[in-house]
């Protein structure tokens, strides 16, 4: 049988997603649908029934596993949801904010019986990894908001409940003996301290950030031009890191003549500390376990096969835990994987690569297919997809990859000393770089696509599709080459034609935090954002809304409310998009600007907007476009009777004249009907040119 741990990794993963989308109610006919599709592909090839048989067992296997573990978990922690409780456990993770706040996750027990594994979102970040905490406090169930789908997140980790800033810590114990990974970590954060000190503001949390993962440090702009140009990977301790380091021990065992059996334990050992101080992250197990499958291939005089080391590694990850299948670090590094080492040298076996540009041309179509590859992946987990990437990781993955190893013998010298500054000093000026060329090549409009649409989706997997079939017709890589072309390209034309359609029609997304909202009014590729409350927080949600739908200017940022710590949120996220005009909308003497654009100062301001006529005042703000009215306000301010009304806080009684009534406040007493939205935030509507209006909410997984 070829390749049997393809024929089981993909039903099994299969299975599990399968599993995680139908309630364990539907057994019966998703069990049946799979035997179905099983008795059609043996009655298709009959000779292939040892491989659909395999395969049909995998695949039932994941979901009677997944049905299980998620029951099993559920109901071991579930009763304690909403209800005060005590919780005692161990640091295992830690995540601290530049707000002051850290998340950490806690292995332990709830009032020492049932096992779990929680959060815990608070303002005291100096927890290390392995104290002991207890808990006091209401756990609640971790949901989705419109900046990310965090439940699904936290489900990859094995989190269900989330203690909160209320819960009351009541017993710490640090670590007295350290173990192996709390000492790996504490190096860890100390090397990433002295780095910090000896290099610049930018420049030193941009190495930590390769080097470690640890990316707390970096400002958002930074990291959002990394992402936008196509290395954002490169910030985050992956497979990448780990081949590195194989790769440069590999070369220092072959000088050595190191015998096989000495290769492999070295090798082993060297692994399996990256992954703990790594934090045990995804692709770095991945990476861990194709590593240590090629080298053990060469104990028995074996080459092992990249597809069947991939298909290895991701069913005994999925197999360790069935969760893994909601976190984008398993699709993602399993694409990339396949796409480097299967899809592409696939694709350019058959390039000539005798002359110099020959074999960079067929590097280049390789990070190409590459990036096909890992495009699905990054249309459902994030906002934008880099259209950049083959040529960014062509050029400047090789600069990212000397600093690292500057940082890195700085590292072993310790961090400190003439050699080490030496050193660092050249990591400074080649990060220094790095964030010149990112930030120029991020401002740019045509280097990345929105992902925010369904309609992305459908166009990337239809092209897969349509990819596939060619392929297996066709038999010829060329036609199939010129075919991803211009799937691509078609793909790149829909989305700009959709582009222009939706510019004819007015979307105001009412982004909104219980009592606070942000107006952000879309007309094309263009923006106004209106903060109704100067709530800093809410800049996330505005740029993330902006994000997804392909904004590239932001023409005017009004505050009804302005304050020194919004101007600071806004400056840290619209870096990259700066406004081009602030307006203020009442008077303050320590307001501190945002990005160096002119500010103003008005009580009243009219403008007009992609045929729209907006009125902005303090506590309101009208928008009239098409023969319709939008009107946002308090309720102390509200009048007439426009077609859509929000109100910002708390209300005491309806205003049925408004076609829809919009609340964000979970207090308010009124019941949802047909013209009344109550108790949830992030909505979208749209005024159409043709008098239409159309409303939906806004989710976080998109």
């Amino acid at each position: 049988m070829k390749r049997p741990a393809l024929w089981v990794c993909v039903p099994y993963v299969t299975g599990l997603v399968l599993a995680s989308v139908f309630v364990p109610q539907l057994w019966l006919p998703v069990c049946g649908g799979i035997t179905l599709v099983t008795a059609a592909v043996v009655l298709w090839r009959r000779t292939l029934w040892k491989y659909v048989l395999l395969g049909t067992l995998s695949c039932l296997t994941a979901c009677c596993v997944y049905w299980s573990t998620d029951a099993a978990e559920t109901c071991r922690q579930m009763p304690y949801e909403g209800r005060e409780t005590a919780f005692s456990g161990t640091v295992c993770s830690v995540s601290v904010y530049p707000s002051g706040y850290a998340r950490y996750y806690l292995k332990g027990r709830f009032e020492g019986t049932a096992a779990a594994k929680v959060e815990l979102f608070c303002d005291a970040p100096y927890y290390q990894y392995g104290d002991s905490l207890t808990l006091t406090g209401t756990p609640e169930r971790l949901h989705s908001s419109y900046l990310s789908d965090s439940a699904a997140y936290a489900r990859s980790q094995g989190v269900l409940l989330q203690f909160g800033n209320e819960t009351e810590i009541t017993g710490f114990t640090p670590e007295d003996h350290p173990g192996l990974r709390s000492m790996l970590y504490r190096w860890r954060a100390s090397m990433t301290e002295r780095i910090l000190q000896g290099m610049g503001e930018e420049t030193g949390p941009l190495l930590t950030g390769m080097l470690f993962g640890d990316k707390s440090s970096m400002s958002r702009s930074s990291k959002q031009a990394f992402y936008r140009i196509g290395i954002g990977h490169i910030l985050a301790v992956s497979g990448l890191h780990l081949d590195f380091l194989a790769l440069c021990i590999s070369w220092l065992l072959d000088r050595l003549k190191a015998g096989r059996k000495l290769r492999f334990a070295l090798m082993a050992l060297v692994c399996i500390l990256f992954v703990i101080m790594a934090g045990e992250t995804v692709s770095v197990k991945r990476a861990c376990i194709m590593i240590l499958l090629r080298e053990g291939g060469r104990l028995v005089y074996r080459q092992a096969d990249a597809l069947n080391s991939l298909s290895i590694a991701a069913f005994l990850l999925c197999l360790a835990d069935p969760f893994v299948i909601h976190g984008a670090a398993f699709w993602l590094s399993c694409s990339a994987v396949w796409g480097i080492s299967v899809l592409a040298p696939f694709m350019t076996k058959e390039m000539p690569s005798e002359s110099f540009l020959q074999t960079a041309w067929r590097d280049f179509l390789s990070l190409c297919w590459a990036f096909l590859a890992t495009m699905p992946a990054c249309a459902v987990w994030f906002r934008e997809i880099a259209l950049l990437s083959p040529v960014s990781n062509t050029l400047l993955v090789p600069v990212c990859m000397a600093s690292m190893l500057l940082g890195a013998l700085a590292v072993i010298c310790g961090g400190q000393g003439f050699l080490a500054e030496m050193l660092l000093s050249g990591a400074d000026w080649l990060c220094g770089w790095l964030l010149r060329i990112s930030y120029a090549a991020a401002k740019l409009p045509f280097t990345h696509a929105a992902a925010g649409s369904s309609i992305m989706l459908v166009l990337i997997a239809a092209g897969s599709l349509l990819l596939l079939g060619v392929q297996m017709l066709g038999r010829d890589k060329r036609r199939t080459t010129r075919t991803a072309a211009a799937i691509l390209a078609l793909n790149c034309a829909v989305l700009g034609v959709r582009q222009e359609l939706l510019g004819s029609n007015l979307r105001v997304g009412m982004l909104c935090e219980g009592k606070s909202c942000v107006l952000a009014i879309l007309g094309g590729r263009e923006a106004m954002l209106i903060d109704m409350s100067g709530r800093s927080s809410l800049s996330a949600h505005a740029h993330a809304y902006l994000t997804e739908n392909g904004t590239v200017r932001l023409q005017t940022l009004y505050f009804a409310d302005p304050k020194k710590s919004a101007a600071g949120r806004y400056s840290e996220y619209f870096a990259l998009m700066p406004p081009e005009k602030v307006v203020l909308l009442q008077e303050t003497d320590d307001f501190p600007g945002v990005l160096h654009a002119p500010t103003e100062t008005d009580a009243s301001r009219e403008a007009l907007f992609h045929g729209a006529h907006i009125s902005a005042q303090k506590d309101r703000v009208t928008v009239e476009y098409a023969g319709q009215t939008l009107e946002c306000c308090t309720e102390q301010t509200a009048s007439g009777e426009p077609e859509v009304r929000i109100l910002c806080g708390r209300s005491t009684k309806p205003l049925p004249d408004s076609g829809i009534l919009i609340i964000p406040d979970p207090a308010t007493p009124y019941e949802p009907d047909g013209h009344t939205c109550i108790g949830a935030d992030d909505y979208e509507v749209t005024l159409g040119r043709d008098g239409t209006c159309r409303f939906r909410r806004l989710y976080g997984d998109h």
